[in-house]
């Protein structure tokens, strides 16, 4: 059942809403597309209602046709839908965005303290 704060298929999401909510999963979603897009899955179609589960499973199938990171495309599409190309931007910046400051941080820590193998 979707909370009744959140709104339903026909109404836009704020930008605000979409970034919270992609932060969030590209945070917390380890496991691979397979485990981003079940999590993606249960917050857009199950908790929010923003679309039903048929269009989603469509959204995948076009997302399997076309070459690049599918759990990535789907946060984009998501996006897309809800609030156009601001949307789309937003969803796809703020669900990379955790993992791409993890990464820096980690490559910043080994080139100031590491040392490469010998």
């Amino acid at each position: 059942m979707p909370h009744p704060h959140h709104q339903r298929s026909g109404e836009p999401t704020s930008l605000r809403e979409l970034a919270g909510l992609f932060l969030k999963l590209g945070t917390v979603a380890f496991g691979g597309p397979a485990a981003h897009i079940a999590m993606l899955e249960d917050e857009v179609v199950a908790r929010r209602g923003w679309m039903e589960r048929q269009h989603f499973l469509d959204l995948i199938g076009a997302t399997n046709v076309i070459p690049g990171p599918n759990s990535t495309e789907m946060t984009m599409h998501v996006g897309f839908e809800r609030a156009g190309v601001p949307g789309l931007l937003t969803s796809g910046a703020c669900f990379i965005a955790p993992a791409v400051l993890l990464t820096g941080g980690l490559a910043w820590a080994y080139v100031e303290f590491g040392s490469a193998p010998q």
